[in-house]
């Protein structure tokens, strides 16, 4: 009883950050007892996030055709842009898939609390690492939102510098007049929040998710190896590890489902996100607060697509080596060579999180990304100099 207490505590632990962050923008699910007024208050939550972050949207676009002839506050523009579009997205796919949410959820619990020990060693080598980052990633982008939201004031009551909103947005032409830019500078902060909120909610649940259905992958591999044909229970362990196959692909299909939209979503702006925010700090050299803002944007933004892309790569690589484990399981003169033989076959067609079914999301499309943007900025920089 106090090592299931113990398990249990140890799992809130880790999951404590990740569900923080999730709750904050209403991606978390309820549970499946949930009361009537909880239901409310998140339904309430999820239509007040997304009206703030329309909003910001609709003024941030407004910003970028102000500037169309201003290259440098263009690419600004455009990079928080393409934030805000990105959090609308996330917001929209949380928001319609919270039943599988939910089921990813109640299995990575129960896989963690109902486990044998050696199961959950597994589990631990494959996912703290995850953890770790996941915890990492909260802290640099909280502190490239508080930069953000603060550095403007410095620039402003300070250095004297033009009035500039934080995370950017035109509303009417007198905006820079007080108290009016107060005001605006106060709801600015807060769309400014929400939106980097959701890339806390997301990208950290996707990690921690994805790094779990590998862990599933890799429980499994450890079974298949240890079935002997000598042993009198070798065809129930086979029956098990077949409906563990079977779990492991069905936890990965649900992920799918939720972040196959996101990710091809994640790809694309995630192009535009490298080169606004790469060529910003190529030409903000001289304003050191502004060119410590962009580099933390751009270390966050590189760093969000390498999760997803570490996991997705962890996911493939560990549901495609089924067969080979199943193959160095001393199967030799078992009566489970049938049952062996179809879960090789299965594993043939690995586990993926693809972006919307056009490509999967690998440390490859990682380099192919960034590849992309590395030269859009080149052009971006030969386009200024001219």
């Amino acid at each position: 009883m106090e090592r299931q207490v113990h398990v249990d505590k140890e799992y809130d632990n880790l999951m404590k950050p990740i569900m923080i962050a999730g709750k904050f923008v209403s991606f978390w699910p309820l549970s499946r007892d949930h009361s009537t007024s909880a239901k409310v208050f998140k339904t309430c939550h999820v239509l007040w996030m997304f009206f703030i972050l329309t909003i910001m949207c609709v003024a941030v676009t407004a910003d970028i055709m102000y500037n169309f002839n201003n290259l440098d506050e263009l690419a600004a523009g455009a990079c928080m842009g393409s934030a805000f579009y990105l959090a609308i997205l996330r917001h929209i796919v949380f928001s319609f898939h919270q039943k599988d949410v939910l089921y990813v959820v109640e299995t990575m619990r129960k896989d963690w609390t109902c486990s044998s020990y050696e199961d959950r060693i597994i589990l631990k080598e494959k996912c703290l690492f995850a953890f770790r980052l996941a915890k990492g990633f909260i802290v640099l982008v909280t502190t490239t939102i508080i930069s953000f939201a603060c550095l403007p004031i410095l620039e402003v009551y300070i250095l004297k510098r033009e009035r500039i909103l934080p995370f950017r947005g035109y509303f009417f032409l007198n905006q820079t007049i007080s108290p009016v830019y107060e005001y605006i500078y106060i709801f600015d902060v807060i769309g400014g929040c929400f939106g980097g909120s959701t890339i806390l909610g997301a990208t950290t649940f996707s990690l921690i998710a994805i790094t779990h259905g590998s862990a599933k992958f890799a429980v499994l591999r450890k079974k298949l190896e240890a079935i002997n044909s000598n042993n009198p229970d070798a065809d129930r362990t086979m029956i098990n590890c077949v409906k563990d196959h079977q779990d492991a692909i069905t936890f990965a299909d649900a992920l799918e489902r939720i972040i196959n939209i996101l990710a091809l979503g994640q790809s694309i702006i995630s192009i535009g996100l490298v080169c606004f925010a790469g060529f910003q700090i190529t030409s903000m050299m001289k304003n050191k607060t502004r060119l410590m803002e962009y580099w933390m944007f751009l270390s966050s933004a590189i760093v969000e697509l390498f999760m997803f892309s570490f996991s997705g790569n962890a996911l493939i690589d560990e549901s495609d080596a089924v067969s080979g484990s199943a193959y160095c399981s001393y199967w030799i003169g078992g009566t489970f060579g049938r049952s062996l033989q179809i879960m090789m076959m299965r594993s043939k067609v690995p586990s993926k999180i693809t972006a919307a079914k056009f490509s999967s999301i690998s440390l490859e499309s990682f380099s192919r990304v960034l590849s992309t943007s590395f030269s859009y900025i080149m052009v971006l920089m030969t386009a200024s100099e001219e």
